[in-house]
């Protein structure tokens, strides 16, 4: 498994006698001094991150004057046991495993979607070449086009970036996501509708005629681009490959949307809407529940009654648009 080193810098009254962190918690622990000041390091499994900044939290609680600082570990020498020798290893010990969470730390995940659903220049271009090339290949019948397209959009951000913001209760992290999804949804629009006005689009072809529909098949492939891109974080996947997955569901449907509004189709335009509308429904419904079946809760008492209120409110939300664009789908074909 990957590893993290945690540097603590503690309060000056803490006292290094105490024991917080279990050895079997630990690859390794030690102490330095730098400018009278003491720090200890810990390496540690990533799957343990979590507990062991629990840990020493809840035992600094009621200081200011502390830092938890979370590194990534590229490599170590000697190299840690395989996973088939580490599974052997840990086999007796149950404790150990219980602790494990099979994901990176609540305080990582939150920085890591924190960075992507950030407002900035570089993520309007991306949008806008995306936008681009997914309208080229759309028009073109080129499906390696809405591929390059897809492996560009940054899409994923900001929508594991709501459902984790629901999951946290975190309003702040919520008003970041949608305000990154509404001004890149409406970038890619304008400049979708724009080319449609201006380029001949025959609807006809594979590309676009395939997302002027919505079926069954669908909501499936929006519920598992959902639980792919909630993965593609928590257990530290490339981004930029599960990326691919979140944005065949979200992009080229919402690009087909606008050029067949610029061109005057407004009929399979609105079919290219719904598809549009059931993806981000799926893929955000998805999410909320992937991040709650993997524990992932606020940290405080009254932070986690708020975070459950809303996210049951949100997978409530979701389930009925859910629920609704099914019976559409229903008496569309039956």
């Amino acid at each position: 498994m990957p590893l993290r080193l945690i540097k603590i810098l503690p309060p000056q009254n803490f006292s290094f006698r105490e024991q917080i962190v279990n050895a079997e918690d630990v690859v390794e622990q030690w102490t330095e001094i730098n400018e009278g000041r003491k720090s200890i390091h810990i390496l540690a499994d990533v799957e343990l991150t979590e507990k062991i900044l629990q840990d020493f939290e809840s035992k600094f609680s009621g200081s200011d004057d502390y830092r938890i600082i979370l590194f990534p570990v590229a490599a170590t020498l000697p190299p840690q046991p395989s996973e088939e020798e580490e599974e052997v290893q840990n086999a007796a010990e149950e404790n150990q495993n219980e602790n494990r969470v099979k994901r990176i730390s609540r305080e990582e995940l939150y920085e890591d979607i924190k960075e992507v659903v950030d407002l900035s220049w570089v993520y309007f271009v991306l949008i806008a070449l995306s936008c681009v090339v997914a309208a080229n290949g759309l028009i073109r019948d080129s499906a390696a086009m809405v591929i390059g397209a897809m492996v560009i959009a940054p899409i994923l951000g900001p929508n594991v970036g709501l459902a984790l913001a629901t999951t946290l209760g975190d309003k702040w992290l919520l008003k970041k996501s949608m305000r990154s999804i509404f001004y890149g949804f409406s970038l890619g629009m304008i400049l979708s509708v724009l080319m449609g006005v201006i380029l001949n689009i025959n609807p006809e072809v594979y590309e676009i005629n395939s997302r002027t529909t919505v079926s069954f098949a669908d909501i499936a492939l929006g519920l598992a681009a959902g639980v792919a891109g909630c993965l593609s974080f928590t257990r530290g996947i490339s981004a930029a490959v599960i990326g691919v997955m979140v944005a065949v569901a979200l992009l080229p449907p919402m690009v087909a949307t606008g050029l067949l509004l610029g061109s005057g189709m407004y009929d399979l335009a609105m079919g290219a809407a719904l598809l549009t509308v059931t993806y981000i429904i799926c893929v955000n419904l998805a999410g909320v529940v992937t991040f709650l079946l993997q524990g992932i809760k606020p940290k405080s008492f009254r932070e986690r009654r708020e975070g459950e209120e809303l996210s049951r409110y949100s997978i409530i939300i979701w389930l009925s648009l859910l629920a609704i664009l099914a019976l559409i789908i229903y008496y569309q074909y039956f």
